[in-house]
């Protein structure tokens, strides 16, 4: 039994043409220029659709170029239950990854959602927004965004 076993499994890695275990990737590690803070913990009310939260400016030194991180947190309340997203624009342009479903928002209770986004921006000033699209009519009670700037 057990040397039958032995031969389907040198078959099967045959099959496979002998693959192999994939290496690692090696990732590249980024300076830190610097990094900006800001929150509120105010209710405000939103709008159906687009609601833009917060808007930054940084400015990239670096001769390469720039790589935007941002992490964002908010915490929403909506008239009528359905999904929301959390997007970070950078200079007009969705940051990767877009602006995924957060989930559903409820109508009876606050709900929390965050985002990590990051892209290139090259050398120069440059313009970030954090936005929330809502279902319905609502209010975010807190939201956080942090923005670090790393060397390319």
């Amino acid at each position: 039994m057990r040397a039958g076993f032995v031969v389907l499994v040198a078959a099967l890695v045959a099959s496979m043409g002998g693959a192999q275990a994939q290496q690692p990737a090696t990732a590249k590690l980024h300076k830190q220029i610097g990094t900006a803070i800001d929150s509120n913990g105010v209710v405000t009310s939103l709008l159906a659709g687009t609601n833009v939260i917060d808007t930054t400016s940084v400015k990239c030194g670096a001769t390469n170029g720039c790589i935007v991180d941002v992490g964002s947190m908010a915490q929403v309340i909506a008239d009528t239950s359905g999904q929301w997203s959390i997007c970070v624009l950078i200079d007009g342009q969705q940051a990767s990854p877009g602006c995924p479903v957060q989930g559903t928002v409820p109508s009876s209770n606050y709900v929390v959602g965050n985002l990590k986004s990051n892209a290139f921006v090259a050398n120069g000033s440059h313009t970030v927004q954090m936005q929330v699209q809502m279902p319905a009519a609502g209010s975010i009670a807190a939201w956080q965004v942090d923005i670090t700037l790393l060397k390319n």
